[in-house]
């Protein structure tokens, strides 16, 4: 059954790519940096159990 299967939607087997060079893989235009913006969750003013400000 499960051969047929195989068979008939044509998957060989599977693999994988790790420390291999994928062919079409080096192409690509954006390069974004992002800045990290980190919260503070503990000592803040005003108490630990409100709303996170959104800066």
């Amino acid at each position: 059954m499960d051969a047929q299967m195989k068979a008939m939607l044509g998957i060989a087997g599977f693999g994988t790519t790790k420390q291999k060079k994928v062919k079409g893989n080096d192409v690509g235009a954006i390069s974004k940096n992002t800045t990290v913006k980190y919260r503070q969750y503990m000592n803040r003013p005003g108490g630990f159990n409100r709303a996170l400000s959104p800066s």
